[in-house]
């Protein structure tokens, strides 16, 4: 007869395994800090047949849902708790609908030159050269797709406003902010008329526009009284 200590030492070391052992690929893990990708990953349930009650973050509803995961692999978008899932994609910046759209486009002949919302860099980004955009989330150039869908929080409706020198034919340095190069660049203001992207100075335009997707923003520079003429003395070059 086999001593029962004998008996258990198999199980002991079978349990020991189990515990030192790495986690299961596919088995939900704590996500890491960036949790962009994992939190525009789609809902997936696993092969399995069991069912746990889970949490994912819906990329078009912009929440955290429940489902019943199956228990083995899936993917990342996976949390035990809503808290834990609203933890991780909660702060996640909001858009309009259409921008959260997946992209799909054709091969095609000719140049189109279109432009889409990329949740994943939460930037507007061009259509590859051949490919026609299918679906809602396209648009004509990328100005009319930032005003649309950058997130309210990034950066000032009028910094993607587009150059306008205002109607007079007076000549003073100024800048704005281009959204294709997204910098701030120098243009010749006629001293009347225009819009809001319009600064004084290069260091004010670029701290409006260009770090406001980093820290936002809280107070605005001077920029050109639109609509008003300059000073006498302000409408030529010095």
């Amino acid at each position: 007869m086999v001593a029962p200590r004998l008996q258990l030492r198999p199980l002991l070391l079978l349990l020991l395994l189990l515990v030192l052992l790495p986690p299961t690929p596919g088995v939900r893990a704590a996500p890491p800090d960036n949790n962009t990708a994992i939190c525009l990953l789609p809902k997936d349930e696993g092969p399995c047949r069991a069912i746990l009650p889970s949490y994912y973050y819906d990329r078009y509803t912009q929440t955290c849902l429940l489902f019943s995961y199956g228990g083995c692999k899936g993917n990342a978008n996976n949390f035990e708790t809503l808290k834990a899932c609203q933890a991780a994609c909660g702060k996640l910046a909001k858009v309009p609908k259409i921008c959260r759209m997946d992209t799909r486009s054709d091969t095609c002949k000719g140049k189109v030159e279109k432009y889409f919302f990329n949740m994943s860099s939460m930037a507007c980004e061009k259509f590859s050269f051949g490919e026609c955009p299918v679906g809602p989330n396209q648009f004509s150039d990328k100005a009319s797709c930032v005003r649309f869908c950058s997130p309210k929080s990034d950066v000032p409706k009028f910094c993607s406003s587009p150059l306008d020198r205002g109607s007079c034919s007076a000549h003073v340095t100024r800048y704005y902010f281009n959204v294709e190069s997204g910098t701030c660049e120098e243009f010749s203001y006629s001293g009347c008329g225009g819009n809001h992207n319009n600064f004084v100075s290069q260091k004010d335009c670029t701290k409006t526009c260009s770090r406001a997707k980093r820290k936002g923003v809280r107070n605005h520079p001077k920029t050109v009284f639109v609509g008003h003429r300059l000073p006498p003395k302000s409408r030529t070059r010095p």
